[in-house]
Formats: C-alpha cells, sequence, structure tokens
C-alpha cells in the first residue's frame, strides 16, 4: 500500500454539511431592509455575538436561506466554494482539509483537527454529525487554529452548526425535492408557544434514493442509494432572565457508499507469464479505466467501458448508521454578564462494509463497526456590556468511549483476516479565559489563554482470523493474538491567542467601515493509538499531540455605502509532531506517526456587491503552500518537500443571484455559481497517479418564489458541465490496481418550499 493510503474515504454529511460554501466571509446574501446595502450577519465566533466584519477572525457564513438558494445537499456542493478549503465524502462521515490542514488517518478512533459543534457541541468523531445537519439556521467556519476558545482538535479551525429553536409565534413549513437519481429529500418543521413561558419545534428530515448514482458491472445492478430519516424535538423555557432549552435527536441511514473504480497497472503480457511489469500509463500518470494495455493483478481485467460511474465490485458498499442525543442548555442573565451552561450526551453507530480492491475478486474486504458514547459539559461567564472591556471565562469537561470491531479480509492463507476490537477512551479538562480590550475608541487588544489536560487510554489488540461469516461479515475463528496493549497516556497543554484590532476613523466617501487585524495563536490535536489492525507488538504505538503555531493578517471592509465588501488575511503555519500516514512493514494498512514538520503559508481573498437590491454579485481567491519540512521516508523515499493531500495551490469561486419581480408579489429568481480547484495530490508521497489535474464545477438554479418568500418553486442543476473529477485516490502498486472514486456526475431536479 502506498504510504498515506487509507482504504475508504471520510464519509458523507448531509446538508448543512456547511456553510463553508459561502464565499464572502460573514456576508448575508439578502439585502438591508433600508436599502442594496449588504446586510451583515451576527455571528457568535467568539462565544459572544458581534458582526461578522467586527471580528479579526478568517471566517465563513451561510444562512438556511442562503444554503436553500444554492440547493446545498451534500459536501460535494460545498467544496470549490471557499478559497482553501477541501472535503472528502462517502456516507456518514466528513474530514475537511483547511488550509492544508486535515486528516486521512484509516482508524476512526483519530480526530480530526477540523473540530465540529453542533449547537456549540463538539462532536469528537466526524461520523456523529451525519444525521443531525438538518433544519439549519446558520454555519459558521473558522479558518486557523481556535483552541483558546473551542479546545481541542481545532488546530485547522472549526465549523459551527446552529440549528433553529422553538419560536415566539406559531410557525411551519417544509422543502422537498426531487431528482434524476429518483432521490426525495425532505424537511419540515413545526414550532410555536405552549403558554406559561413555554415553547417546543418539532422538525425532521428524510432522504430515500431509489436510483444509485454508480452501475455494477459484476452484481448486474445500480448501487450508490441512500436512505436516512432524523428527527429533533425542542422545549425551551423562560422567565426573562433564566432560559433553559433542552434538544432531543436521532435518525438512521441506510445505503450504500460509493465504489471504487479499480484500474489496472500492469501489462497484459507480463499478468500471463507470472512476473507483472507497470505498464506505460500508470508509469506517466495517464491511467485511467478505459486504458486497455493495462489489467489489474487479482483477475488480469479492467472495467474497460471508460466511464466513471461503473464499478466491477463483488460486494456491494453497505451503510447502516444510527444516533442518538440530548443537549441541555442553561442561559442565566445577571444584567452585565450571561452565565451559561451546556450538557451534552451522544450517541452514534458507524458500521459500513465495502469491496476494497475495486474488482470481482474478493481480495481485500472491510467491515468497519465503530461506536462513540460522549459526554460533555461547559460552564462559562460572558460579558454583555458595552464597555471597553469584554471577556469569556470558563471550563469543560469531556468524557468519550469509543469502541472499534473492525475486519479486514485479505483473501489469502490460512488467516486471512484481521479483526481489531478495542476501546479507546477519553477524559479531557479544561479552564479558558478570551479578553477583548479596548484601548482607545480605534485600537484593541485580544488576549486568551487555554489550559488542558487529556488522559486517552486504550484496551485492546487485533487478532488473526479465519474465514468470513454473514453480511456484515465477522471472522468465524480467531486464530492468534498479534498485538495488545491496556494502556493511557496523559497530556497538558496550554493553547494561547495574542492580537491586535484596528478600527481607523475615515473621512473617505469610498470606505464606510473597516477593521485591520493580526494575531498569533497556538493549538494542538489530541494523542493517540495506532491499535487499527495493528498486526504486531511494534505496530501499537502511542501518539503525542500535534501542534501548531499559527500567523495571520488580514482587512475587512465595508465599502461604497455598504454595496461591496472586501477581505483579505494572509497566513503561516507550522506544525511540531504533525501527524503522517505511512507504510509500514508491522501493519497491513498505513499507520499514523508523529514524525512531520510541516509548513503551510498562503493569502485569500473575497469581494461581495450588491450594486442594486436584486442582484448579489461575490467572488473568492486562495493561494496555498502546503508541504513537509521533515525528511520522512516511504518505501525508501524522502517525503521533504511534499504537498499535503488535498491542497491544491490555487482555489476560485464566482456566484450570482438576480431577482426579478414579475408582478402579484411573485418574483423570479436567478443563480448561479463556479468554482475552480488547481491541481491536488490525493496521497502525501505525491504519486503521479494520484495527481488530479484542476477542473470547474458549474452551478445553476432558477426559481418562482411567492409573495414575501412563503413558497418557493425552483428548478436546480448541478455540474452542469458534466466535469468528470477523482475525489479520492489510492495508489496500491503492490497489490496490482489503482482505486478511484469520482465526484457527483451531473445531477438536476426540481424542489419546492412553503411556509405556514
Amino acid at each position: 500500500m502506498n504510504g498515506t493510503s487509507q482504504l475508504r474515504p471520510a464519509a458523507s454529511i448531509s446538508i448543512a454539511a456547511l456553510a463553508l460554501a459561502t464565499a464572502s466571509a460573514a456576508v448575508a446574501q439578502e439585502a438591508a431592509d433600508d436599502g442594496a446595502g449588504i446586510q451583515e450577519i451576527v455571528v457568535t465566533a467568539q462565544k459572544r455575538q458581534q458582526s461578522g466584519q467586527d471580528v479579526g477572525i478568517a471566517l465563513s457564513v451561510v444562512s438556511a436561506d442562503a444554503l436553500a438558494q444554492r440547493n446545498v445537499t451534500s459536501v460535494t456542493d460545498l467544496t470549490g466554494l471557499v478559497p482553501n478549503v477541501q472535503a472528502n465524502f462517502g456516507a456518514g462521515q466528513v474530514a475537511f482539509n483547511v488550509r492544508g490542514i486535515g486528516t486521512n488517518e484509516f482508524s476512526a478512533n483519530f480526530d480530526s483537527p477540523v473540530a465540529l459543534n453542533v449547537d456549540e457541541v463538539y462532536l469528537s468523531k466526524n461520523f456523529m454529525s451525519g444525521l443531525l445537519l438538518f433544519d439549519i439556521d446558520r454555519v459558521e467556519a473558522l479558518k486557523g487554529p481556535q483552541g483558546t476558545l473551542f479546545g481541542r482538535n481545532a488546530t485547522g479551525g472549526t465549523v459551527n452548526f446552529f440549528t433553529r429553536g422553538p419560536t415566539d409565534e406559531l410557525a411551519a413549513g417544509g422543502t422537498i425535492s426531487y431528482d434524476n437519481y429518483e432521490t426525495l429529500r425532505a424537511e419540515a418543521y413545526v414550532s410555536g408557544p405552549l403558554g406559561a413561558g413555554l415553547s417546543a419545534r418539532l422538525s425532521g428530515m428524510v432522504v430515500d434514493q431509489n436510483k444509485g448514482t454508480y452501475r455494477n458491472l459484476t452484481l448486474g445492478r445500480r448501487e450508490g442509494f441512500e436512505k436516512k430519516w432524523a428527527l429533533r424535538g425542542q422545549l425551551k423555557w423562560t422567565n426573562g432572565v433564566t432560559t433553559a432549552l433542552l434538544s432531543v435527536s436521532g435518525g438512521r441511514q441506510r445505503g450504500e457508499l460509493p465504489p471504487y473504480e479499480g484500474v489496472g497497472v500492469f501489462t497484459p503480457a507480463s499478468v500471463a507469464a507470472g512476473a507483472p511489469v507497470f505498464c506505460a500509463p500508470y508509469l506517466n500518470g495517464t491511467v485511467r479505466g478505459d486504458t486497455a494495455g493495462c489489467v489489474r493483478g487479482t483477475d488480469g481485467g479492467y472495467p474497460g467501458d471508460g466511464d466513471p460511474y461503473t464499478s466491477t465490485n463483488d460486494l456491494a458498499h453497505k451503510v447502516r448508521n444510527k444516533s442518538l442525543g440530548a443537549t441541555l442548555r442553561i442561559e442565566h442573565d445577571f444584567g452585565a454578564s450571561m452565565l451559561t451552561s451546556l450538557t451534552s450526551y451522544q450517541f452514534a453507530q458507524r458500521r459500513q462494509l465495502e469491496d476494497s480492491d475495486g474488482s470481482p475478486v474478493r481480495t481485500i474486504d472491510v467491515q468497519y463497526d465503530n461506536r462513540i458514547r460522549q459526554i460533555s459539559q461547559e460552564i462559562r461567564l460572558s460579558s454583555t456590556g458595552s464597555g471597553p472591556w469584554s471577556y469569556v471565562v470558563g471550563g469543560y469537561y469531556e468524557h468519550d468511549s469509543y469502541r472499534n470491531g473492525d475486519y479486514l479480509f485479505i483473501g489469502a492463507g490460512a488467516a486471512p483476516g484481521y479483526y481489531s476490537p478495542f476501546t479507546q477512551k477519553v477524559d479531557a479538562l479544561a479552564a479558558f479565559f478570551h479578553n477583548n480590550v479596548a484601548l482607545t475608541d480605534t485600537l484593541g487588544l485580544v488576549a486568551g489563554v487555554r489550559y488542558s489536560r487529556e488522559r486517552v487510554s486504550f484496551d485492546g489488540g487485533t487478532f488473526a482470523a479465519t474465514g468470513l461469516a454473514g453480511t456484515p461479515f465477522r471472522p468465524t475463528a480467531l486464530v492468534a493474538r498479534l498485538s495488545a496493549a491496556d494502556t493511557s497516556r496523559k497530556d497538558d497543554d496550554a493553547t494561547f491567542k495574542a492580537g491586535v484590532e484596528w478600527k481607523p476613523r475615515l473621512s473617505s466617501d469610498l470606505i464606510d467601515k473597516l477593521l485591520i487585524y493580526a494575531n498569533v495563536s497556538t493549538g494542538f490535536r489530541s494523542g493517540s493509538f495506532n491499535g487499527e489492525f495493528a498486526a504486531s507488538q511494534a505496530a501499537l504505538t502511542s501518539l503525542a499531540p500535534e501542534k501548531i503555531t499559527a500567523y495571520e493578517a488580514g482587512f475587512k471592509s465595508s465599502l461604497a455605502d455598504r454595496t461591496v465588501q472586501l477581505n483579505a488575511s494572509v497566513f503561516h503555519y507550522t506544525f511540531t509532531d504533525g501527524f503522517i500516514n505511512v507504510d509500514s512493514a508491522t501493519s497491513p494498512v498505513p499507520v499514523t506517526i508523529n514524525a512531520a514538520g510541516i509548513s503551510s503559508y498562503g493569502v485569500e481573498a473575497d469581494l461581495s456587491w450588491r450594486p442594486i437590491r436584486q442582484l448579489t454579485l461575490s467572488m473568492g481567491g486562495g493561494w496555498l503552500d502546503s508541504k513537509i519540512d521533515s525528511d520522512v521516508s516511504v518505501n525508501g523515499r524522502s517525503l521533504k518537500g511534499a504537498r499535503t493531500i488535498q491542497s491544491p495551490r490555487w482555489t476560485y469561486n464566482v456566484q450570482g443571484s438576480f431577482i426579478q419581480p414579475v408582478g402579484g408579489g411573485l418574483s423570479v429568481v436567478l443563480s448561479g455559481d463556479a468554482n475552480y480547484r488547481s491541481s491536488q495530490y490525493y496521497e502525501v508521497t505525491n504519486s503521479i497517479n494520484s495527481r488530479e489535474p484542476g477542473y470547474w464545477i458549474v452551478n445553476g438554479r432558477i426559481a418562482l418564489n411567492g409573495p414575501d418568500d412563503r413558497w418557493s418553486l425552483a428548478l436546480f442543476g448541478k455540474n452542469l458541465t458534466k466535469t468528470v473529477y477523482r475525489t479520492y485516490v489510492n495508489d496500491l502498486p503492490d497489490f496490482g490496481w489503482l482505486l478511484n472514486i469520482y465526484g457527483q456526475p451531473r445531477t438536476y431536479g426540481l424542489s419546492a418550499s412553503i411556509k405556514l
């Protein structure tokens, strides 16, 4: 296996995934009530309410209306719309890469360096979020380390989802859509008062796809179906001073993962002779599924039809996920300050079955069986006054219990399987203090610190196993224990942030508002253990926390009577003990090591313009240089200077929306967007076959809206130009194939929404 590959890309997320999709940082797409200006959105990026244009952080925010206008239904709709942001998907889990900071660890016991939060509750495993993201009010995406306020595993940034809450007046509504792959998507809600300070909200979503996106030539049927549902109930009580909100949610997902395209890498004659030799297209990086001069080492075959949306897997990729959670939020208003308590319990289960060789021959299969139970408690006191000093001070506790039961089948030998049952637990305790101090009317300082103590324990190991039984399959017998440990590690860390913010007084008619900021911050990613399929005791290793120091400077501006917003930033990151995946002689899958010094630097800019109330235009761009600085060797090859995965040097996006009234309170809304990613690598070895050339994606939507936008009918299209591009590559020359997964094909359909 190639050093940084994993057998499955990170899996999917549902619609809300993310508001990373807005190209203009903290800018709403609706006009201000008093004119054609761009309305600023209030955010809680610093755990208190502020205008996004007043926060000295590179952030993106998008409202629910903007998500609906762009017909955002999955992470693939978002990954191209924000500079220097990438995402992999499959089903049930999402993994982000922000400014070159990301993850492709094989095992789910590793935490992502980009933290996901739902209603301010941190989710330690990304697969926990897939059934929570519906009935969304807004999403805030913060770039760069956010360790002071958000704690561990926020080295790359945070993605914060905020759901809609109970309303004081009766309200109900919903949306429904249907596309050319027979996918029915629906959301609905009802909300209102119950009396005596009580109010409630009930919301739900369902997805039912009946026509698979892919054709399986071996099984003779379509695959790639998705079926899921989720519900959320909320109960709110307030007496004007104290407010309590209880939220309970749960759901299930059934479906199939996107299949692999198994591409041949050997010449036909050499395979027939029993001495495989690489074919020329593989050596020069041009091999694809219809390259007749290259065959697989397993069966001497190849898909051959040139269609990226066909597969020859002998096993369908099944998904069986579920989640259940409850959160209690209590706020007490002291007048000049607010006391907030967040208590949460979350449970999620991920069960996925995949054919990991992309061929009709049973060679490598994986059964993922993961469960996580998480309890967390945060208490904080934040200032609410308008004085020169604002603060947030608090404490945090979290307990995670993660259970792993993954099984890897390699169809050869007396014991062709590896079974890895283990439990990993985390106890995390932290105290934090964040300050904003106005030295003058125009100059302010930002300072914060967080002290964290973590204990990570591991109990379990890996067995050699025989046979397969059932679907999902399980080993019929355990032959020998290959590795085992009952151990723990303790880590203490202090993260900080220090910065300056300047809001100069301006007499210019052009510049309405200007913020110039600069800061330095640190963060860390939790330590962990290489316990997944550790085929020897030497392979079961412990990892120290990954640490980052980040420098950033930028500006945010409102221009031309608030009809223009122009924001830009520059940044430089340095890592110590960075996590990277490498091949190991002691493990059948890549392992993660603390070997890398990593650096990442770049620049980003975004521009929004609303010359008239009906028209909004925006564009953004980013340049990124993210690479490994350490002289780490994989299969005798140094990784020094290699670009980090999913880190294109250039990213661009353009978006536009035009509203035309047509009489009777009706209006027609035309909207579209296009985004570009330059070439990138999907493996840290930067192998030529893992390089994906640059590409454009174009999307569009036309809608008829009723009076006051109470209802809407729309026609939408995604990937209108039928761009073929890969979202995942696993280069496995030792096994005799190259595995590809492709982005979604052109999709189009109808949608309708109503507000009662």
